[in-house]
């Protein structure tokens, strides 16, 4: 896969607690991943990057021939990072209540996985066309599928930074995972929610459309939910789906 990422403090915040990476285990299986701080002044930015390195890192060392051992791993390594990031939140006062999102997408031949925790997300792009592959583990989502509120009351619900799962915050985690298909010439997305509260899925859609080369796609969805308001930190990590002649 060729891939671009790139982080922004957005226009309102003085500190960027997202992170970012893209790593590859010893038989180039790649692994990309977003991780988004929670908690503000309570070091939201060291359980970011606590989560991203430990579980990026222990990728590299692996070596994996199926989607199924890669999935027992990430459950592994992600309960192992929450743990970790608990345990230091409750060693040092100035790190109390910190705590973290995490998607990340790894593809094994034809197929993509997805592991996701919080409200960041993943898309993918694929005849001009993009959707949303993860769904937010968040209040405000929570409320829309039980019907409490409408999708327009949604987009602008004042309690719609809240999540309902994340790394680091309780001792049991919950993880969602998604697998599909993937064919040459896919597009992923990834990103935290400084990105996706900012543009409409049909704006991050033009973005990608609008530009091939996947630095620009980064930089220019960055300038969008910047020049939107920017009102979180902005974090884009986007790759191109590159399919050996078999796996096609």
């Amino acid at each position: 896969m060729k891939f671009a990422i790139k982080s922004d403090v957005g226009q309102r915040r003085k500190v960027n607690e997202d992170a970012a990476g893209y790593f590859e285990s010893k038989n180039n299986i790649p692994l990309m991943m977003v991780c988004d701080g929670i908690g503000g002044h309570n070091a939201g930015d060291v359980a970011s990057s606590m989560a991203l390195m430990a579980i990026g890192q222990a990728w590299e060392k692996t070596h994996f021939d199926d989607m199924e051992e890669a999935y027992q791993w990430l459950v592994k390594k992600i309960e192992e990072a929450n743990d970790d990031i608990l345990s230091r939140s409750t060693q040092y006062a100035d790190l109390y209540g910190m705590g973290t999102t995490l998607v990340a997408a790894c593809v094994i031949g034809n197929q993509l996985m997805i592991a996701n925790v919080g409200d960041s997300r993943a898309y993918v792009l694929r005849n001009f066309q993009l959707k949303q592959l993860t769904e937010d583990q968040s209040l405000v989502n929570a409320l829309l599928k039980s019907g409490e509120i409408t999708p327009e009351e949604a987009e602008h619900h004042p309690n719609k930074n809240i999540v309902t799962q994340s790394l680091g915050v309780t001792s049991a985690v919950e993880i969602d995972f998604v697998r599909m298909t993937v064919k040459e010439e896919d597009i992923l997305l990834l990103c935290s929610d400084g990105l996706s509260d900012m543009l409409s899925l049909e704006e991050i859609r033009n973005v990608l459309n609008h530009y091939s080369d996947l630095e620009q796609q980064v930089e220019k969805a960055v300038q969008a939910a910047n020049e939107s308001g920017g009102r979180d930190n902005i974090t884009v990590a986007i790759a191109k789906i590159h399919l050996r002649e078999e796996e096609a």
